[in-house]
């Protein structure tokens, strides 16, 4: 069988994708393989195929086409019938993603693994990971997109007509609802192998950090800093500098409650059509209602406060890393 994790983004599909990088000697004792990122045999192994997506769905045709004759390669080089492992979160974009398995799922069985996220937290975090890097006018994106990312329903649709529904499983990526609140455990929990667990290496901190609200508007949309939303050197020297001082913080917001709920509502039709196709035994809403009391709203006059503090503190650390040198 092929098993796709297809993300989400921002559901953990970093921290599972460095768990499938660390076991890739392990796992095939219990009946997994992980794919090369390339899909070759000799191709190098880095628990996810996001590069190799993003290049090959521009032609779908073509791209179908090459992921044949690699998965079919790969399942004959096995010794015995394995279970093969694939994971990139674009495949969950709606992006037209799905149909470069098309022919692969008319000669293997799919299964397909989605974790999906209360679409308000998923567009802050977006912003967060990618799009503020290249914009700087959050309200502006925000309006263009809300209501298509984290279209869970779109997604589940495409996707149903590649696989059958019934292979198809959806995790909700909320902490309560996942097996010790745990992403790792949840997702081995899925694959059958949480009694092996504790055999197998788990990723160490935090794999993929969001980053505070005041380092985020401090430079947002400065194309001296960003070559592009997947470049994150910037940020990777602020880790350097200050460790996670300024890893986002527990609980902070720029949005109101009111603003939340209404992003929700431009969701609800496609949550309601999930809930009752995948989650039937769920009688409220398919997600959790966030609370006025989940987060703190941040005021313009605190933002600015903590911005100043970090820009005299990377300042402070840049200049004790020139002393010592």
């Amino acid at each position: 069988m092929l098993v796709l994790h297809i993300g989400a983004n921002k559901t953990g599909s970093t921290a599972i994708q460095e768990f499938l990088r660390l076991n890739v000697a392990s796992l095939p004792s219990f009946g997994f393989n992980v794919a090369p990122s390339d899909l070759t045999p000799d191709g190098p192994v880095t628990g996810h195929h996001v590069w190799l997506m993003e290049e090959l769905r521009p032609d779908i045709a073509a791209g179908r086409v090459l992921i044949v004759d690699r998965i079919e390669r790969l399942f004959q080089q096995s010794n015995k019938p394995e279970n093969l492992i694939l994971s990139a979160e674009n495949l969950a974009n709606h992006n037209g993603g799905e149909q470069l398995f098309a022919e692969v799922a008319q000669r293997y069985d799919i299964r397909v693994i989605l974790y999906i996220r209360r679409q308000d937290e998923l567009e802050l975090s977006s912003w967060q990971q990618w799009d503020s890097k290249v914009s700087a006018d959050f309200w502006a994106w925000l309006i263009r997109g809300v209501g298509l990312r984290g279209d869970w329903a779109r997604v589940l649709r495409a996707w149903e007509k590649i696989v059958p529904r019934e292979n198809i499983t959806v995790r909700l990526y909320e902490r309560a609802r996942m097996l010790d609140g745990d992403v790792i455990a949840d997702f081995a929990n899925v694959l059958g192998l949480s009694e092996r667990l504790l055999q197998l290496q788990r990723p160490s901190g935090n794999v993929n950090p969001s980053y505070s609200e005041a380092l985020l508007d401090l430079v947002k949309g400065n194309s001296r800093l960003f070559r592009s939303k997947h470049d994150s050197d910037f940020y990777n020297i602020v880790e350097q500098l200050t460790g996670r001082a300024y890893h986002r913080r527990q609980r902070e917001s720029l949005i109101t409650h009111q603003q939340r709920i209404a992003i929700l509502e431009r969701y609800r039709v496609s949550n309601e059509w999930v809930r009752a196709n995948y989650f039937p035994k769920v009688r409220d809403s398919l997600f959790a209602r966030p609370s006025p009391d989940d987060y703190i709203l941040l005021g313009d006059d605190e933002l600015a406060k903590q911005k100043w503090e970090l820009a005299a503190t990377l300042i402070h650390h840049l200049g004790k890393r020139i002393a010592r040198n």
